[in-house]
């Protein structure tokens, strides 16, 4: 039986776990600071590609060098950043809108408040 290579993040206790599982078990490949990212479990597998016609807008919960991949988390989906459209990687935990212009990333700053929907 052949499994695909699946990733996922786990935080808690202020520590970020990246996972991989290939083989129907999960192994822990690399424990750091979650670095302002909010504990959970944040399964990297489900990423969609990023759209670089649109805005994305969300959460940087991962850097992986290794697999050249920035994650971004907007509400319930996860999106994948190619690593070498930026010319600077940003920091984990921060809210960011990237936007894409010949290949390279733009990258804007938005408030958390912003980003949740105003309920009155």
């Amino acid at each position: 039986m052949i499994f695909n290579m699946k990733k996922r993040l786990i935080v808690m206790n202020g520590q970020k776990l990246a996972q991989n599982d290939s083989t129907g078990d999960w192994k822990t490949e690399k424990v750091t600071k979650a670095e302002g990212v909010k504990p959970g479990i944040y399964n990297l597998y489900n990423a969609v590609d990023a759209n670089k016609s649109n805005d994305n807008i969300g959460e940087v919960i991962h850097v992986d060098k290794k697999d050249n991949a920035l994650y971004q988390k907007n509400e319930s989906q996860y999106i994948k950043h190619d690593l070498n459209c930026f010319e600077q990687i940003p920091e984990t935990g921060r809210m960011i809108n990237i936007k894409y212009e010949n290949n390279k990333t733009n990258i804007t700053e938005v408030s958390k408040k912003r980003s949740q929907s105003i309920k009155l």
